[in-house]
This record gives structure tokens, C-alpha cells and sequence, in this order.
């Protein structure tokens, strides 16, 4: 008998060697994410949960992860919130470019706890993936990102629909002549099949910056910020009516969030 238990903790210690390998290559980066994360939230002002503290979180009709696929129980302990220092590390870069004064607009009465970002292991909706989401928490601005699929072009799509919340708090007509920028006798999709279909970062010649602005008024406004924050000035140079709504855009935010720059430090 005590030869026996003797085999099986030593099997058992033989298992537990080999998963350690694996759940640090799976950890990548080996800087701790919750001081990155501290970091983050001192220099921006924000509130940033991770995994499982993101349990509970209303994400309308999305639906999310918050553990890794494919894991076993000792490989989660031992990677822990490790798994989200890549996506950190993006976020950083993503909200780095703009100004100092600009998240303390996120806070309002109606949202006193401000902008929170929300780091899952994944989100879909209807059998589709997707990068990022905004929704609206308990006296939050929430935005839901996925480690598996987010860019930092998906970070600046999501902080404008955030801020255009707050824009309509302060002014609920702000966006009643933007349909009157769009090309004559265009109308909106209203439909996101684009999603599924493919072809949604395709980009148009002018007057809209991808296929996916097409199918909202709302996604139009996020894809043009996104491509305020991300595209440079030749691609703009090209673009003179899709200018005109970006300039629109900034123009909007401007009493809420002050003069923001794109990664240029370009006023477009």
C-alpha cells in the first residue's frame, strides 16, 4: 500500500512538471500584468478588470470567456492574468496618443465611475467574433476586449461609441446633420451581415472609410474615428468628403473631451 502511494504522488508530481512548460510558454511575456495593469489605470484614470473579475459584466447580447480554451486548472493558476500582458501592452499604445484631459470626460453624472475596460479571453455574438464591444456597466462607460482578436484599431472603434455617449448626454442633437455628409440618396444597411460575410475592412474611395461604415449611422461615426486615430495623412489626402466628417466628429467632441490628436499628432 505505501509502495502504491509512493507511485501515485510520484506520478502525480511527473504531470504537474510537464504542465508547468506549457503554461509558461502559454504565459508569454513574463512581466506581471497586474502591475502593468496599476500602471494603466494611474496614468489613465481608468478601471481595467481581467478574467473572472469580469464575471457578471452585462454585455447586452454578447457572450464572452474568461478563462482560456484547452486548459487545464493547474495551467490556469500557474499562467493567471499573465495571459493578458499582450493585450495591456496594446491598449497601452492605443490610449497613449491622446491628450491628458481627455478621460476624465468619460465621467458624468449619469457615468460616475468613468471609462473601464474589460479583458476577456474571448467574445462573440451570433456565432461571430469579435475583437471588442462597448456596452454600459453599473455607472460605467464599459469597453470588452478579447485577447484572442482585438487591434488597437478595435480599441479607438470602441472609445468612440463610448464617447459618443457622452457627447449625446451633453447635446442630443450633436449628430442630427451627420446624414446630410453622406453621398446624396445613400441610406444605411442597418443590417451587420457584412460581419459574417467578410469583406468589412474593404475600403471605398472616399466618403467612407470601410465597408462596415455602411451598415450604421452609429458605425460610421467608429469607423471614421478609428480612422482619425490610425490612418495616415496620404491616406486622408485622398479622402476629401470623408475629411469632412472626421473634422465633424472632433468638432462634436471637443466640449467633452477637448482637441484630440491622431497618432500623427495630427489635428485632422
Amino acid at each position: 500500500m505505501k509502495r502504491m502511494l509512493t507511485l501515485f504522488l510520484a506520478l502525480m508530481f511527473v504531470c504537474l512538471a510537464l504542465s508547468v512548460p506549457a503554461a509558461a510558454e502559454a504565459a508569454g511575456d513574463e512581466m506581471d500584468a497586474d502591475l502593468l495593469r496599476d500602471f494603466l489605470q494611474e496614468q489613465f484614470g481608468v478601471t481595467i478588470r481581467m478574467g473572472k473579475e469580469c464575471s457578471g459584466c452585462s454585455t447586452k447580447e454578447y457572450e464572452f470567456v474568461i478563462e482560456p480554451e484547452g486548459s487545464t486548472p493547474f495551467q490556469r493558476l500557474v499562467i493567471g492574468n499573465r495571459r493578458f500582458t499582450d493585450l495591456l501592452l496594446i491598449l497601452f499604445n492605443a490610449l497613449r496618443v491622446y491628450p491628458a484631459g481627455f478621460f476624465p470626460g468619460f465621467m458624468s453624472g449619469k457615468y460616475p465611475e468613468g471609462l473601464q475596460f474589460l479583458l476577456v479571453d474571448g467574445i462573440s455574438a451570433r456565432g461571430v467574433p469579435y475583437g471588442g464591444v462597448q456596452t454600459v456597466g453599473d455607472g460605467a462607460l464599459d469597453i470588452m476586449l478579447s485577447r484572442t482578436g482585438v487591434a488597437e484599431s478595435s480599441i479607438h472603434h470602441e472609445l468612440w461609441h463610448a464617447m459618443e455617449l457622452r457627447i449625446l448626454e451633453a447635446d442630443k442633437h450633436a449628430f442630427d446633420k451627420w446624414r446630410t455628409l453622406n453621398p446624396k440618396g445613400f441610406r444605411y444597411s442597418q443590417q451587420d451581415s457584412v460581419l459574417a460575410a467578410g469583406g468589412q475592412y474593404d475600403e471605398p474611395e472616399d466618403w467612407f472609410a470601410r465597408e462596415y461604415s455602411k451598415t450604421f449611422e452609429y458605425e460610421d461615426r467608429a469607423t471614421t474615428f478609428e480612422a482619425i486615430m490610425t490612418k495616415s495623412a496620404d491616406w486622408w489626402s485622398t479622402r476629401p468628403n470623408l475629411q469632412k466628417k472626421a473634422q465633424f466628429l472632433l468638432e462634436k467632441a471637443k466640449p467633452v473631451f477637448g482637441e484630440i490628436m491622431n497618432a500623427e499628432g495630427e489635428i485632422q
